[in-house]
């Protein structure tokens, strides 16, 4: 009996091995081109015009030692056209002696032209196909082409993309003057009741007139870098404006995306000096209320900060009160921002920071009645907005230095 319950068994792993096969369709490492960021634009004929950034590993794992390794791009920057996105994608095969791998692009970058006619359309292909991550930023080249962008490197990282996805989250935790920009994101806003996607706003610092980087086999120099900050404003899938670094922070105080920055307000009692407070965090919270079939919106700001700079001899053990009135010129300097980022939108007349999401929750069926003429209703909204701001430390020292 024993026996035969181990022919068996010996008979059943014997088939199991020659049923079983390896992995039909592996992709070997070396057989890839690994696309790490990536550009749209209008091609001349009205089709779709893509640029790509991709690796080359054999240049990246250069040394100092190494003159190859230490002076070639360790990127290809290469374009195709097609009428749709997938073809120009497919195009690129034409150029490319390795088949392009697209799990690792971590940038969807969209010219401002293209972007002004709608970007819906071209977004589908990323959405749709397995390969290409949900993660990759939505980045808008501000008066420029993605073309333009994707000739622009960074002095501290070898792979422009490694120095983007580094600036992006420096940004974000320092300055706060960024947005959430992720194709998720972009794609869940889209498609969201009462509240318009936003991108990522890119301008290009030229540091050379020619600075064409796709032709050239040796990098010896940056020609131009990018700055990222600031939001593009789509209403729908179009790219109606722009709102710069400070309002784009006065939206994130909306949005409770403020992680830190510095404010800069006057000094009490010493109006000519000037103070610097980091901000710690912030909280924002958006309601509506609806009476006699009016439509408004109540913001409501929570911010912690600590003393950072004083420029004057700020002393609030022999000023007490010095402490509440910089507490007074922190909520006011808030309130400038957020003021400036609502007086923007309604000047673009669209809806990123989702009071209509907020009229949906508050009441669906009503939200059902106005929405067709939501935009009618938006520019007139009466908007209160209260900021409770809070100083906690003033650092290692209470009073600044004196001279004798």
């Amino acid at each position: 009996m024993y026996r035969q319950t181990r022919a068996s068994l010996t008979y059943l792993l014997i088939l199991i091995t020659t049923l079983v096969t390896g992995c039909w369709n592996r992709r070997e490492i070396d057989t890839l081109g690994l696309v790490m960021a990536s550009g749209i634009d209008e091609a001349e004929d009205g089709g779709i015009k893509l640029t790509v950034h991709v690796a080359k590993p054999f240049a990246i794992g250069g040394g100092e030692s190494d003159t190859k390794g230490s002076l070639e791009k360790p990127f290809w920057v290469v374009t195709s056209t097609g009428k749709t996105v997938f073809e120009a994608v497919r195009n690129l095969a034409s150029q490319s002696p390795r088949r392009l791998y697209w799990a690792h692009n971590r940038f969807l970058i969209i010219g401002e032209a293209l972007a002004r006619k709608g970007v819906t359309e071209i977004l589908d292909l990323f959405a749709r196909d397995a390969e290409p991550r949900l993660l990759a930023f939505i980045v808008v080249a501000k008066g420029a082409t993605a073309w333009d962008l994707l000739q622009a490197e960074f002095e501290l990282e070898k792979m422009p993309s490694e120095g983007g996805q580094g600036i992006i989250p420096n940004v974000e935790q320092s300055l706060s003057s960024i947005v959430e920009a992720k194709l998720t994101d972009f794609l869940l806003r889209l498609e969201s009741e009462g509240i318009e996607p936003v991108g990522i706003q890119a301008d290009i610092i030229p540091l050379q007139p020619d600075y064409a980087v796709d032709g050239d086999l040796q990098r010896k120099e940056v020609k131009s870098r990018v700055r990222f900050g600031g939001t593009a404003v789509f209403k729908g899938g179009k790219l109606v404006g722009w709102l710069d670094e400070r309002e784009t922070r006065g939206a994130n105080w909306v949005l409770g995306k403020v992680s830190s920055g510095i404010l800069v307000v006057k000094q009490p009692g010493q109006e000519d000096k000037l103070v610097s407070l980091e901000i710690l965090r912030g909280r924002g919270n958006v309601k509506a209320e609806i009476k006699d079939s009016k439509v408004s919106i109540k913001i409501r700001v929570e911010a912690e900060a600590n003393l950072g700079e004083a420029q004057g001899t700020f002393d609030p053990v022999q000023s007490p009160q010095t402490w509440a009135v910089l507490e007074t010129y922190m909520k006011e300097a808030i309130q400038g921002e957020i003021s400036a980022a609502l007086e923007k939108i309604r000047e673009l007349n669209s809806d990123i920071l989702g009071f209509g999401a907020a009229v949906f929750r508050k009441d669906p069926k009503y939200w059902r009645e106005i929405e067709g003429r939501w935009y009618e209703v938006f520019p007139d909204l009466e908007i209160t907005v209260e900021v409770n701001a809070k100083l906690r430390r003033t650092g290692l020292i209470m009073r600044s230095a004196r001279e004798k």
